[in-house]
């Protein structure tokens, strides 16, 4: 029991640290695994009875690092595909094509670049291209009226919408919760959907009331000659490249990172004919190179990731933290119901409800405990996960987006978080139809 208190002690003191921004997360995973083997008694280095391997060094360290590399491999190659689309101007036709639809009307190029956004979040990932694409449509919003809090919430919005449905965010979700990828990917959707809908009433509700602004100024991007042929047929056959990925693995179920290399492959059919073998060639392993970069962040958050689950699964660490767990793990619909939508904003500052922080062990604890069944386990940190994706002030794509346009960004956490609740419980309220 002591040793259960000590470890739950030294994870909220982790999490301050967290929150205080006095350690980075993917330090802090670290340290944390590290600490909760020490605590929980997990040997160092030792053999059982029949020879296997027991020590953290190995099943924690070793083993942890690589648990999730097939989560890893998927995000590297949805990089690697993001870093095409930007490179070949793929991503900035498509957002431009949609300000024109819209004209000068605030609302209507509003709610396009919205659903233009969104839909580029669902393939392209990572703070590069969040910043590629906020530097093209925060500029277009405010040329044509729109305010500074509303172009980030354009923004953000969007990017909790596409990441929804991302296929690489979704097979990460599932490999961390170890929940089937279609499960996973359903309750994704609907999140999808219910995010859009709330984003959408959001805007038409926000013009009605502040109507059109031009007080702020961000810097204009500036117009890049490019070798590559966004225009005509191929061009429009260019811009379905996002949703290449999304139709091979949902219609026609093909691996996702064979579903990558074909949108790779469509991607440059239909853009670098013009450039030529050379030109082409070198772009390919450039963006290759790009897109490892980009997703290092991520692909590192999941070593850390897998390591702090096999820490929490080390037998000791889960009979000291069972009756604990056991006490505050919900085993009814309505407390199961009550726990996620009350306590929903523990997402937030990489807390014990957010998955790519403290969340990804109390996950594999309640799986642990067989209290609930997995899906509602995966389903309940999905529902929560909309918020984390919305509001959170740790998110880096959060502060990035409030400092390119001057807001505060928990100012912005602030104004949104009552938005995003009700999908919260939306989606609490599915996963009970659907799982419990």
């Amino acid at each position: 029991m002591l040793q259960g208190i000590l470890i739950i002690a030294f994870m909220i003191a982790i999490m301050a640290l967290m929150v205080t921004r006095k350690m980075p997360t993917v330090i802090a995973l670290f340290v944390l695994t590290v600490g909760i083997c020490l605590i929980g008694g997990v040997p160092m280095i030792g053999v059982d009875a029949d020879g296997k391997q027991i020590g953290f060094l190995q099943t924690v360290i070793q083993a942890g690092a690589t648990k999730l590399g097939d989560a890893i491999m998927v995000s590297i190659f949805a990089g690697w595909l993001g870093m095409v689309m930007e490179k070949t101007q793929i991503s900035e036709t498509m957002i431009k094509k949609g300000a024109e639809l819209g004209g000068d009307k605030t609302l209507v190029v509003t709610l396009i670049l919205f659903i233009v956004a969104s839909l580029l979040f669902t393939t392209v990932n990572g703070l590069g291209t969040v910043i590629m694409v906020g530097t093209i449509v925060i500029p277009i919003l405010v040329s044509v009226g729109a305010d500074k809090f509303t172009a980030s919430a354009v923004m953000l919005f969007a990017y909790c919408v596409g990441n929804n449905i991302n296929m690489s965010n979704v097979n990460a979700i599932s490999a961390v919760v170890g929940a089937d990828f279609q499960d996973v990917q359903l309750i994704q959707a609907i999140g999808a959907v219910a995010v859009f809908i709330v984003g959408l009433i959001f805007f038409v509700v926000r013009y009605k009331k502040t109507g059109k602004k031009y007080a702020f100024s961000a810097p204009a991007s500036e117009a890049e000659t490019s070798v590559y042929q966004i225009k005509g047929v191929t061009g429009a056959l260019a811009m379905l490249t996002p949703i290449i990925p999304l139709v091979l693995v949902i219609v026609f179920k093909f691996p996702l990172i064979f579903s990558f290399m074909v949108a790779l492959v469509w991607a440059c059919v239909f853009t670098s004919w013009k450039a030529g073998w050379k030109r082409s060639m070198n772009m390919l392993t450039k963006t290759l190179f790009d897109g490892f970069s980009a997703t290092a962040p991520s692909a590192t958050l999941m070593i850390g990731i897998g390591m702090l689950l096999n820490a929490i699964n080390q037998p000791v660490v889960k009979a000291s933290l069972e009756p604990m767990m056991r006490a505050v793990t919900p085993s009814g619909t309505i407390g199961f119901i009550a726990f996620f939508i009350v306590l929903a904003p523990l997402c937030l500052y990489r807390g014990p409800l957010n998955l790519w922080g403290l969340g990804a062990g109390i996950a594999a604890l309640m799986v642990g405990l067989d209290v609930l069944p997995l899906n509602a386990v995966m389903g309940g940190f999905c529902a929560v996960s909309v918020m984390q994706l919305l509001c959170c002030p740790t998110n880096t794509h959060n502060v990035w987006v409030c400092s390119y346009t001057g807001e505060e960004v928990t100012s912005v956490t602030k104004r949104l978080i009552l938005w995003i609740w009700p999908v919260v419980a939306i989606l609490v309220a599915t996963t009970v139809i659907l799982w419990m």
